[in-house]
């Protein structure tokens, strides 16, 4: 199923039937996404719930179907962040010296994990590794990006990446991977 741009016309008009389709639509992918910026399923839900109240109370600042998704995709994840620094700002691990070691290893390749272990494992780092490895690694996001939404220096956000491959490679070793490649 698509999203047309009439549904988009009629959610704007608040058509609650059109929300719906819009919400359901979405689900899988929003969802997805707060997964793995969340600490729990539960927390995951209130996070989508809270970016949905949010998209269709800006709904009208849409005027481009074409843009929908990536428009919402950025509403569940500033509304992801807004979670974490309301409920675990105090919890990211701050680098002790400012030192940080580049990691030119390859990405990993994880092709015969489910995504919901890979979201698992993800999901198991501490809370300021977590949200850098998101931002960086899925969404595409700079380190200088990072360190203004989360309000940490470039220099930690560069340090939680690495210590967050590391612990996913360590994680990944216990299950027997010991090979990293770069996706094509």
């Amino acid at each position: 199923m698509t999203f047309t741009k009439s549904q988009l016309s009629l959610c704007q008009a608040n058509n609650a039937r059109s929300q719906r389709d819009l919400y359901d639509h979405f689900k899988p992918k929003v969802m997805g996404l707060c997964k793995r910026y969340t600490g729990s399923k539960e927390e995951a839900k209130d996070v989508y719930q809270e970016a949905f109240i949010r998209v269709f109370h800006h709904i009208n600042e849409v005027h481009d179907l074409e843009h929908l998704e990536q428009w919402i995709k950025k509403i569940a994840v500033n509304t992801a962040i807004n979670y974490y620094h309301k409920n675990k700002r105090h919890q990211h691990i701050e680098e002790q010296n400012g030192y940080y070691k580049t990691n030119d290893e390859y990405e990993l390749i994880l092709s015969h994990f489910s995504d919901e272990h890979i979201i698992g494992l993800i999901n198991n780092l501490p809370d300021g590794y977590r949200m850098v490895f998101n931002l960086y690694e899925v969404e595409g996001y700079s380190h200088a990006e990072i360190g203004d939404l989360l309000q940490i220096s470039e220099v930690t956000s560069r340090s939680q990446l690495n210590r967050a491959k590391q612990i996913l490679k360590s994680k990944l070793k216990a299950f027997g991977i010991l090979k990293y490649e770069k996706s094509a």
